[in-house]
């Protein structure tokens, strides 16, 4: 989807070409230039991705090779966001407009087996679109201009309608839809360099259904950022923010409620101007310290000059390997933990060979989803933690007799330095 909130008012110098973005520990950054610099695009269930850039609507592989070019619109347009149908045949593009005429901007059915794209009907000045789970696509527009404020559209797509449902002051923001129904949105306060605290605001689903007319006296504040929001997304669950500062760095928060403090999961050096997540295909969260085949995030960030870059947030497990005489007979068998928390504990566990599943199982714990070939009911626990460095590397060294060669499967848990668990490494046999 589209996260350009504000066009910067002092177009960026040309700096390095390698931006030093940052994440926490626990993830990884992938940098790679973006396929289609000043597009958006939208993540598809198999890992591909769809770009939108104002003029060409493509299909790539997860690995960003071109798979096809699904269809082209006849003028140059401005693109604000690509979301997929709930059909998942194709997806909607919208369209804040072109140069002339104005106002403008339409929405259009595009085919992902690129049999043709549908004009649909024109929302002036769409930013943002987002499906719910009743296959309604609420838009978020400003037909009369940013000075106007805001309106809320619900579309039917077939056959095609667009029904206001509600109005906010201030130019669009963006807009987010939880799995219940509930519609988050980015409120947009301030247009100045010095901009003032920006609100996240939700709308539950029962008051959408019950017909109501949303604005901002009937909206739960959910949470304050400093700085413009520019874009909403989920991953499975939760949700996450772009922001942008005109001076300093941007940031990707996930959004927590009531006046907790939102964790900075990504430091931007430059203007983020998209955001969303894939699948790799595993039941891996996007947390710290999980499988990195599961759900990822991608952003692109550009200096609006000589840098489009797309950047890919993946978690990083921590690494378990053996070795030791004891590996294969009588000895000592060294258990070397990489990766794991900084200053923080490691917990070894095994499980019989025999009971281990050929692939890995998901576990809901209190605090991680443990991802593990174990069966969880026979599996053992040590009764100590092991301290990591600063690093989170650990290290343990136990003596055999012999005998240990066939028998179990070994894992690390990894927590925190109280010993609060959110992460597990790979598992081994021997």
């Amino acid at each position: 989807m589209r996260s350009l909130l504000l066009f910067p008012l002092l177009v960026a110098s040309v700096g390095s070409l390698a931006s030093a973005d940052t994440t926490i520990t626990g993830f990884s950054l992938t940098r790679t230039v973006n396929p289609v610099p000043s597009s958006v695009s939208c993540s598809l269930p198999d890992g591909d991705f769809v770009t939108f850039d104002g003029t060409f609507i493509r299909r790539w592989n997860a690995d960003g090779t071109l798979e096809d070019q699904l269809g082209f619109l006849s003028n140059s347009v401005f693109a604000s966001f690509v979301r997929l149908t709930p059909a998942g045949d194709a997806v909607i593009i919208g369209d804040s407009g072109g140069l002339t005429p104005t106002p403008a901007g339409d929405l259009h059915h595009v085919a992902l087996d690129g049999s043709g794209v549908t004009f649909l009907g024109s929302i002036p000045y769409n930013y943002d679109g987002e499906f719910n789970s009743s296959g309604d696509l609420l838009v978020s527009a400003a037909p009369l201009g940013s000075s106007a404020g805001t309106d809320i559209f619900r579309v039917t797509i077939a056959p095609y309608s667009a029904t206001l449902i509600g109005h906010v002051d201030n130019a669009s923001g963006p807009v987010a839809i939880a799995r219940n129904g509930d519609l988050f949105y980015g409120m947009q306060q301030d247009f100045t360099l010095a901009n003032g605290p920006q609100d996240i605001v939700r709308w539950s689903a029962g008051l959408i259904a019950s017909g109501t007319f949303l604005n901002s006296s009937n909206a739960v504040v959910y949470a304050t950022f400093p700085e413009p929001t520019s874009a909403l997304e989920f991953d499975r669950e939760r949700l996450y923010a772009s922001e942008n500062r005109y001076l300093g760095n941007h940031r990707i928060r996930r959004v927590r409620p009531n006046g907790q403090v939102s964790p900075v999961v990504v430091t931007a050096d430059d203007w983020i101007t998209g955001m969303r997540f894939a699948s790799a295909g595993s039941s891996a969260t996007f947390d710290a310290y999980q499988p990195g085949d599961g759900v990822r995030l991608i952003y692109t960030t550009s200096d609006f000059f000589m840098l489009d870059d797309q950047v890919t947030v993946a978690p990083v497990r921590p690494t378990l390997t053996v070795s030791g005489l004891g590996t294969t007979g009588v000895g000592p068998v060294q258990f070397n933990l990489t990766g794991g928390v900084p200053n923080g504990s490691a917990l070894l566990t095994y499980c019989p060979q025999t009971l281990l599943f050929p692939v890995e199982q998901s576990y809901p714990l209190p605090q991680f989803t443990l991802l593990t070939p174990f069966l969880l009911q026979a599996t053992t626990r040590f009764q100590f933690l092991i301290p990591t460095d600063a690093a989170g590397a650990a290290s343990l060294t136990l003596w055999t007799p012999g005998g240990l060669t066939g028998l179990n499967g070994w894992q690390f848990h990894v927590g925190r330095s109280n010993g609060v668990q959110i992460g597990s490494s790979n598992a081994v046999t021997f």
